[in-house]
């Protein structure tokens, strides 16, 4: 894909990923208009932008909200005529043993972090089909696709799992319409995710889910978000579908019987496949 005079929606665009890969779209050549809840960290990010000399629109959006993201869907194509791109990436999360997770929990978490994902395609979707063009990237993680001991994350590795769900299924759908799919895989990338999780349990388990996790944040082990978003800037220039950042992460998945090269190049070209009941012999 060729990002030059393209316009794209980037949601969760206040930090993070998100904001690193508004950034490395505008440095690409492409528009941007910024979706979030927090206005003050987008002008930040906007300055950024139009310091590439691309153009940024902040708008303040929360994803969790159906009226806030139908304003926004339509304020962004009002504004730029056209959107090419949407970049799926608010996320909230939930920090708890499973015991200890609400149902009121998981409605929190699922109400932005998938739903939010729907929200988001089904506001842009008209648009998309009507100029037959689009593409889509919803940002996953490793965690939501190799098997992962992680007892305090079960919530938010949950929503991720669903959203590769949700991408694979609408990447077969959406090809009739010459619009694009892929999803971002990244591996441990230093965000303010854990910082602003919401953390469930006895007053003792939270203080030391967040002295464990303060520790934890101080290993080398991470990536920036903008190593991040470059190394997604490369897998959507090839249009492949699952986008590992690192791509070193797909080694470690062949021990749980992923072969993720294999996988992308089948979904690039999957074989003729026949719906209905088995023909007669």
């Amino acid at each position: 894909m060729d990002f030059k005079g393209k316009t794209a929606v980037v949601t969760g665009s206040s930090g993070g990923i998100g904001a690193a890969v508004a950034v490395a779209l505008a440095k690409e050549g492409a528009d941007v208009a910024l979706a979030s809840r927090n206005v003050a960290n987008m002008e930040k990010v906007k300055q950024q932008i139009e310091a590439v000399g691309r153009k940024a629109l902040v708008i303040a959006c929360d994803v969790s909200q159906d009226d806030s993201v139908t304003a926004m869907a339509k304020q962004a194509i009002k504004t730029f005529g056209k959107i090419d791109i949407l970049v799926n990436n608010a996320a909230v999360g939930v920090r708890g043993r499973l015991e200890d997770i609400s149902i009121e929990d998981w409605q929190f978490i699922i109400n932005t972090n998938m739903i939010g994902y729907i929200r988001n395609v089904k506001a842009f979707l008209e648009h998309f089909e009507k100029n037959k063009s689009g593409y889509i990237v919803n940002v996953s993680s490793i965690q939501g696709l190799g098997y992962s001991p992680e007892p305090l994350n079960i919530a938010y590795i949950t929503t991720k799992a669903g959203i590769i769900g949700f991408t694979t299924a609408i990447h077969s759908y959406l090809k009739q319409f010459n619009i694009k799919v892929s999803c971002l895989i990244p591996g441990a990338v230093n965000t303010e995710i854990s910082n602003n999780s919401r953390f469930v349990g006895s007053p003792e388990k939270i203080k030391k889910m967040k002295d464990d996790a303060a520790q934890f944040w101080k290993l080398p082990i991470f990536l920036t978000p903008e190593q991040e978003a470059d190394g997604l800037i490369k897998g959507m220039k090839k249009e492949e579908f699952l986008i590992f950042v690192p791509e070193n992460m797909k080694a470690g998945l062949k021990g749980q019987a992923w072969d993720i090269d294999a996988y992308n190049a089948y979904v690039a070209n999957p074989p003729p496949m026949r719906m209905g009941p088995p023909p007669k012999k």
